[in-house]
């Protein structure tokens, strides 16, 4: 398995880990229930650590890529300063996971429930931002969607 393997196959973990943790932690803000709580701070951490593994993957992808032909340097560099932001955002939301875990494991005190607002409003622009960042990947090797962007068909033919 090479880095392009890897990098496909570890950058969707992010992405389905952290819609799924934050669905969680919207159903822990309800219900008050400690294990979802705990879940979906658990599940922010994998998240993380998924996307160290897809970024890091991505860097030695590039390299092997940019030697193929038919493919675009631009198009690459945009999903990579989009990955590096992903990335650093989903770390923060690691951050908030851990933090979660060690200080709202057991018994909430004072602030808990605008720690739980907070990081459900960051999971939710994490999500945003790896599920742009995996829009701009999708151009790196699916050139029928930039020729579909650049030449849409009539609308007469998209509808049967």
């Amino acid at each position: 398995m090479d880095a392009v393997h890897l990098h496909l196959i570890t950058n969707h973990v992010p992405v389905i880990v952290t819609v799924l943790s934050a669905a969680i932690l919207s159903w822990a803000i309800i219900s008050e229930k400690i294990e979802y709580r705990r879940l979906a701070f658990i599940g922010f951490i994998i998240a993380a650590v998924f996307v160290l593994i897809s970024f890091e993957s991505g860097e030695n992808a590039e390299d092997i890529v940019e030697e193929l032909s038919g493919f675009s340097h631009e198009v690459i560099e945009d999903h990579e300063h989009a990955a590096d932001t992903a990335r650093w955002l989903t770390l923060i939301l690691g951050v908030f996971g851990i933090t979660g875990l060690v200080f709202y494991n057991r018994k909430p005190f004072k602030g808990y429930k605008m720690f739980m607002y907070l990081s459900l409003v960051l999971s939710l622009v994490v999500v945003g931002y790896l599920a742009y960042t995996g829009y701009l990947g999708g151009f790196i090797r699916h050139t029928e969607l930039s020729l579909l962007l650049q030449n849409p068909p009539p609308i007469d033919i998209l509808i049967v």
